[in-house]
């Protein structure tokens, strides 16, 4: 019995496996595949020639698709300061007052906080584009990671309210005076304790916005504004696919948060176990 469950398990690991990594894998064959092979008649897939044209081409800046890759990415990376700057103190502060503080209307704030989760971006990206085109907001940054911050902060708050939680309230009234003669609070008291959970929230910008799609798409329609991930899909034209060159540049942009959730792991998961605990 426990050799067919451990054949079972081996083979639904395997079956996942080839789901998650399998079009990863693809899009590296079709990368490093000339472009003109890829429309040959054979049944193998991995490559008869390899080429790396497609990736000199892009790190090096001798075509154009490059130095657009790496305004794109320049983009996503302002946006997500911008969103971090504007999010998390706002989402920490709202954290602590929805778990510490008691008032009229905490838990419908609480429990709408629960529904924006589950409400579809599309069901409000035309009321936001519009009142964006009213207002004159669209391709600008800031404005874009408002909207961002907007879509972030009920999972921030929901995830740092918990954590909150599980602190004693005898932190709270934690103020002393030590040996050099200064006063400790009880935010000196938790910014350390809570490396996880705020490493975890910055993760959680940094990936979330990183990935951007439908928002910018209809948000950001400028080459300053537009995120990798918008600039990478527009290699492929109504005219012409470079099927090799977009394959490239879409394992490029996914390069940067890959290595970042794997690098930092551990601290994903232990901010994410704290925050989950019920308060």
């Amino acid at each position: 019995m426990k050799g067919v469950r451990k054949i079972g398990y081996v083979f639904f690991l395997i079956l996942f496996l080839i789901f998650i990594l399998g079009p990863f894998l693809w899009a590296f064959l079709l990368s490093i595949t000339p472009e003109y092979a890829m429309f040959t008649n054979h049944l193998s897939l991995l490559p008869k020639e390899v080429t790396w044209e497609n990736y000199k081409a892009l790190f090096l800046g001798t075509s154009r698709q490059g130095q657009l890759l790496f305004q794109g990415m320049w983009n996503s990376i302002r946006a997500i300061i911008v969103t971090f700057c504007i999010g998390f103190p706002v989402a920490i502060l709202s954290a602590y007052v929805l778990c510490r503080m008691e008032f009229k209307g905490k838990n419908v704030i609480k429990n709408c906080l629960l529904i924006t989760m589950v409400i579809p971006v599309m069901v409000t990206i035309i009321p936001i584009y519009r009142i964006f085109v009213k207002y004159q907001l669209l391709d600008q940054i800031f404005w874009l990671s408002i909207v961002y911050v907007s879509s972030y902060l009920p999972m921030l708050i929901w995830l740092l309210s918990n954590y909150f939680a599980t602190l004693p309230k005898e932190l709270e009234e934690v103020a002393w005076i030590d040996g050099a003669g200064r006063v400790r609070t009880f935010f000196q008291i938790l910014i350390p304790m809570s490396y996880p959970i705020i490493f975890t929230s910055a993760l959680i910008i940094f990936l979330n916005t990183w990935s951007q799609f439908q928002i910018p798409l209809i948000l950001a329609s400028s080459l300053e504004t537009k995120p990798v991930a918008i600039i990478a899909s527009e290699f492929m034209t109504k005219d012409t696919i470079q099927y090799g060159l977009t394959a490239a540049a879409g394992l490029l942009a996914i390069v940067c948060p890959a290595v970042t959730a794997f690098v930092f792991r551990r601290f994903l998961i232990a901010g994410m176990i704290k925050g989950a605990i019920k308060g």
